[in-house]
């Protein structure tokens, strides 16, 4: 056989092995994923078998229809009856539209709390930039009297029943209470008027608010008050946000060597799981606290946050007001949810019940986790736990009753300096 033939047949044999290798390579990587996407797969919790509503926009059981544009818990869990004929249907589902594509815009990264909501411009939903660079859900301020001499400004802090998760600008009680606090500082003839700026923020707990709190100093923001609606949420076990793993991956993935970035390939995140298996010491242990020690953690987490707030709010001149809210986790009636069974978790509930039978003790905060029992046997919440309209304006009727607009000082405040520039 000639020189040519010999290499012409070596040359067939390496392109046989090689390519049915790559065959067996992408048969094994196809039967893995197919594996992997069983495991992974979550049963869909959507009842197409409840009748759809009069306008045809949602289901008789509250939950929305898929028009294309609707988040999986609009699908699941959403109660459109709870906005009590406040909102037409077509006027519920254009406002859905629009946290769909405030959704997708994602959120915008912000040094020491991580993220704030990006600026959105709709007819319901809007999301502005303060001259800080900071982001805030739009308040719906009344106009200034001209009989005014000062404005009070109130910030408002919280995580996504303050902001206002699933109801528009004006049915957020940070609207509500700045419609309140100007018609009775009208009433009573006072020479002042009310600014309220939310600075609420979806998944937000007290340890990021007391972060936002001192930026917002920090960019030469001086309010009068400063109000925190909290309870909801309560952070992770580590004392940290639900996205730190996010953001931790994020920055480790940028000094990880380009080679080692292909655990998204089905054999590789077959070989690590089978690898963390046979070297279980090789992975990162992390503590899971008892039922005590949680307690006990998020206790002390409440405590100082408070207690941190109040100093810093010494330091500037600004009143700190705390309240615990209405937090449908713990006490919200079964009943009353579209689909109940989908929302109850007993032992977030067990859980909740400890932690507010002690954290009341502290005495440092306003109490209003019975406001869903005060409210009567009508609906509150539009999904498993953000104010209804109706019930926002509650809301805001109680913390009003907690505001003395006379206690709060004619301050003269100079101009302050921000640390920085605004962050954009």
């Amino acid at each position: 056989m000639s020189l040519v033939g010999k290499l012409t047949g070596a040359y067939r044999s390496i392109a046989f092995v090689v390519f049915n290798t790559l065959v067996f390579l992408v048969l094994i990587n196809l039967a893995l994923w197919a594996a992997f996407a069983v495991h992974d797969h979550e049963p869909s919790m959507i009842d197409e078998s409840s009748p759809p509503s009069p306008e045809g926009y949602f289901r008789e059981n509250g939950t929305a229809i898929d028009n294309g544009k609707r988040m999986p818990t609009n699908l699941t869990i959403f109660d459109y009856k709870a906005f009590e004929n406040i909102m037409s249907e077509r006027e519920i589902g254009a406002m859905l539209d629009e946290y769909y594509d405030h959704f997708h815009d994602g959120l915008k990264y912000q040094a020491f709390t991580q993220y704030a909501p990006r600026v959105f411009a709709g007819e319901y939903l809007n999301v502005t930039r303060e001259a800080n660079g900071l982001t805030v859900r739009r308040t719906i301020n009344p106009p200034a009297d001209a009989a005014a001499k000062r404005t009070i400004r109130i910030f408002t802090f919280g995580g996504s029943t303050t902001f206002g998760q699933g109801v528009a600008d004006q049915h957020t009680w940070p609207t509500r209470l700045s419609e309140i606090l100007n018609a009775r500082a009208k009433a009573d003839g006072l020479d002042v008027h009310v600014e309220v700026t939310n600075y609420g923020r979806v998944g937000f707990y007290p340890t990021q608010e007391l972060h936002l709190l001192m930026e917002v100093l920090r960019s030469g923001e001086r309010p009068d008050m400063a109000i925190f609606l909290d309870g909801l949420n309560l952070g992770e076990d580590n004392d940290t946000s639900g996205l730190t793993k996010h953001f931790s991956k994020a920055v480790n993935e940028t000094q990880r060597p380009t080679g080692a970035r292909w655990d998204w390939i089905p054999m590789i995140r077959a070989a690590n799981a089978v690898n963390a298996r046979l070297n279980p010491n090789a992975r990162t242990k992390t503590h899971s606290p008892s039922k005590d020690e949680r307690l006990a953690h998020t206790l002390e987490r409440f405590t100082q946050f408070r207690t941190n707030v109040q100093a810093v709010s010494d330091l500037y001149g600004v009143k700190p007001v705390f309240f615990l809210q209405p937090d449908a986790h713990y006490n919200y009636p079964v009943e009353l949810y579209g689909r109940g069974e989908l929302l109850i978790n007993p032992p977030r509930r067990a859980f909740k019940e400890r932690f507010y039978a002690q954290i009341r003790k502290d005495g440092g905060f306003i109490d209003l986790t019975e406001l869903f029992s005060d409210w009567g046997n009508r609906k509150a919440v539009v999904d498993s736990a953000h104010f209804s309209p109706n019930f926002s304006q509650f809301v805001a009727e109680n913390i009003a009753n907690n505001i003395d607009l006379t206690d709060i000082g004619d301050v003269t405040r100079e101009e302050s300096i921000p640390t920085g520039i605004p962050k954009l």
